[in-house]
């Protein structure tokens, strides 16, 4: 993989993120640090809370703390909405959710136990002003109401109210003709007597596919300590018995209803003088109830914000950044939704804990996992007895906040700092890289891809590494252009120097066969077989001088040549059939002349000259029995001949290599002398006629090798 220097001096840079790490590091140690000690402050307000509460029997006697019963008591909520009494149930939000279902487990009494119970209720009781208002969503398959010829009240479907107060226990019952307005009727303690209308509980009864629903207003002073609802059913309008009787305390047992709870104000006026910012107490009795409730988790404390010109600075980076600070800052929400103080069942975890008399430190979210809170629990005594629990919390928001704001400025000062000195970085590398790319492209620009020295380097005045890079690559190209001129130059002569004394042998060689001939009529067959090799061995020698000799002088002849147009395809066939057909016989040649004319502007010499080696290295290289494919193709601007053969593919690594000077690689040997130089002059008479020759293996299936020469198609309109 190939990285730039720009690259790593970038990727250098980025050690300076290294400091925001460390800061959020260290952020992170403070933060755990603060909530700790937040920890130990709420231990420490709960355990005070519980000491002022300690031993207040005659306060815990009056706030009904005593002998709890969870499946007798009634809790009062606070309804947020004005409650009307039209049998519909959309008011009584958001409380709704809270409303209990009595069914099976509350049965008091039963007529036919084998038989199923139809018979349940959902149930709620709130106060707004000074009215107890309930609702009761009454499952029931055959509603039946009170017979308009009969006094009885407990005669059809019907509810009881029990309220014990000072005055001692009074039973009411609800028993309608029909659905609509309804009142409660006092049921008197003597049989005989008539049961007395009692205006004052009002409510409304309406009919439903399941059931029906019954609401209930009920002035408080009416209430007492206690009060207990009883659902009695009846199912048959002729014998109208009472099938099942469900309730919310179970009077055949007991002979008394719950105790009627809600938030106690006179603890709720000691925990205001013990509140503290930013925190929630609460005091939860045995049934984990809310009975009192101070403070709010909504607040959140203010962080300071100093106006000097760097906070400025600091402000205007972190609006910009803002969108990237929540990928490292811990969410949170400031605006938490709270209700309204609320006897709610509390089942967090650590409360079992410290009813049971052990202090507890546990923490939970809320507002979908956002916002955590922290909580203290300590056990609330009367003597030795443990009759509620304290309950301090407060978020996690103010040491979020203080976090995230510490984590912004790290990120915006690393931001600044990266930005600047990334930015010098940069520019450095920008400069340095520039430098050393110039240095790289006028190298590559200097030599030509037949190994020519084009030009030179131009050396830079600086006096660093790179300055001396340069100087050193311009004295070595100026070395390797002497050495390529003195090579160039040493074929020329050392062709010229190496005919004359082979004239010499190939005319010794000569003599000596016709003195062999003059003195014997049959000279032995041994001499006159050396002398043969010998005379063969010259005309290899020769051979190679000539071909060493055309690719010396090859450049400078095609200076002279001319240029005219020609037809390509007329003579690809011209000289296949007086030429290669001719000269290699035992091949056997594929072409398909075009119908057209192909003009293309060049020397027919030249180009009989490329095409013949291009032909002699196919045969030389094709597969026995296989023929040689000649192809003319026409492009854009481009005419193109292929001379393909089946035999051995050209490895990749060698297809670039073997149209240099002087490189031979021919897998199969023979007895021909081979100086490399065929596909060279190719390239070259090519490249003077601006055109290009390229190799490639077959991809049909076959094995072989497709050589292909490029020339411009001549416009033949001018």
């Amino acid at each position: 993989m190939h990285f730039s220097l720009r690259l790593k001096l970038f990727l250098l840079s980025l050690l300076l993120l290294l400091f925001p790490l460390l800061g959020m590091r260290l952020n992170r140690t403070l933060k755990e640090s603060l909530i700790i000690s937040q920890r130990d402050t709420l231990s420490f307000t709960a355990q005070a809370v519980s000491a002022a509460l300690t031993n207040r029997s005659d306060l815990f006697d009056q706030e009904q703390f005593h002998a709890l019963d969870q499946k007798r008591d009634l809790y009062l909520f606070q309804l947020s909405n004005n409650i009307k009494l039209d049998g519909s149930l959309e008011d009584w939000q958001p409380e709704l959710t809270l409303a209990e279902q009595f069914g099976k487990e509350h049965l008091i009494s039963e007529a036919d136990p084998k038989q199923p119970l139809t018979l349940s209720f959902r149930h709620l009781a709130g106060k707004q002003d000074k009215y107890l208002y309930a609702f009761f969503d009454v499952q029931d398959d055959h509603v039946v109401y009170r017979s308009r010829n009969s006094l009885r009240l407990d005669r059809s479907d019907h509810l009881q109210i029990v309220i014990e107060n000072q005055w001692g226990q009074h039973t009411y019952l609800i028993a309608p003709y029909e659905e609509g307005w309804v009142n409660a009727f006092l049921m008197p303690s003597n049989p005989i007597k008539f049961p007395v209308s009692e205006q004052r509980i009002q409510g409304t009864w309406r009919q439903t596919r399941t059931g029906y629903i019954l609401e209930l207003r009920i002035p408080l002073d009416l209430l007492g300590s206690k009060l207990a609802f009883l659902v009695a059913d009846v199912d048959d309008e002729d014998k109208r018995d009472v099938e099942a009787v469900i309730g919310t305390a179970n009077l055949a047992e007991n002979h008394e209803p719950g105790w009627l709870l809600g938030t106690s104000e006179p603890i709720e006026e000691i925990l205001r003088s013990l509140d503290r910012p930013y925190a929630r107490i609460r005091v939860v009795d045995q049934n984990q109830r809310i009975r009192a409730q101070v403070g709010s988790l909504r607040k959140l404390e203010p962080l300071p914000a100093d106006a000097d010109q760097l906070t400025k600075i600091m402000q205007q980076v972190s609006s910009l950044l803002h969108p990237f600070y929540r990928f490292f800052t811990t969410s949170l929400n400031a605006d938490i939704e709270e209700q309204i103080s609320q006897p709610t069942e509390l089942d967090l975890k650590g409360i079992r804990e410290g009813l049971a008399g052990r202090h507890s430190l546990t923490s939970y979210f809320m507002k979908d996992d956002q916002v955590e809170v922290l909580a203290a629990i300590v056990p609330l005594y009367e003597g030795e007895k443990v009759v509620a629990a304290v309950l301090v919390e407060q978020t996690t928001n103010s040491i979020l906040a203080l976090s995230n704001r510490m984590i912004e400025e790290t990120i915006s000062l690393s931001v600044v700092a990266f930005l600047f000195g990334g930015g010098i970085f940069f520019f450095f590398s920008f400069r340095l890289s520039g430098r050393i790319r110039r240095l790289r492209d006028q190298s590559a620009s200097a030599i030509t891809p037949d190994g020519h020295i084009r030009s030179t380097v131009n050396t830079d005045r600086s006096s660093d590494e790179i300055g001396d890079l340069g100087r050193t690559l311009d004295s070595m190209l100026h070395q390797l252009q002497q050495q390529i001129e003195h090579r160039e130059k040493m074929a020329d002569n050392l062709e010229h120097e190496m005919r004359t004394p082979l004239a010499g042998v190939a005319a010794s060689l000569k003599n000596l066969k016709q003195e062999q001939m003059r003195q014997q009529e049959n000279p032995p067959k041994q001499i006159m077989e050396y002398i043969r090799w010998a005379e063969r061995d010259v005309q290899r020698l020769e051979s190679l001088l000539t071909s060493i000799r055309e690719a010396a002088s090859l450049k400078n002849a095609l200076l002279l040549d001319s240029m005219e147009p020609l037809d390509l395809g007329r003579a690809v066939s011209m000289w296949l059939e007086h030429g290669w057909k001719l000269s290699f016989s035992e091949a056997n040649f594929v072409y398909q002349a075009p119908e057209q004319e192909v003009i293309v502007k060049g020397d027919p010499v030249r180009l009989h000259q490329a095409l013949d080696k291009l032909v002699e290295n196919a045969v030389s290289f094709r597969e026995a029995g296989t023929p040689i494919e000649l192809r003319l193709e026409q492009q854009t601007e481009m005419v193109s001949v292929q001379v393909i053969n089946q035999g051995p593919p050209i490895e990749p690594s060698f297809q670039q290599q073997i149209f240099s000077s002087m490189f031979s690689h021919r897998p199969i040997k023979d007895d021909r002398p081979h100086m490399g130089l065929g596909l060279y002059i190719v390239r070259t008479i090519m490249e003077h006629h601006g055109g290009r020759i390229s190799v490639r293996n077959l991809e049909d299936g076959r094995t072989g090798v497709v050589f292909a020469i490029s020339l411009p198609k001549e416009d033949v309109s001018l």
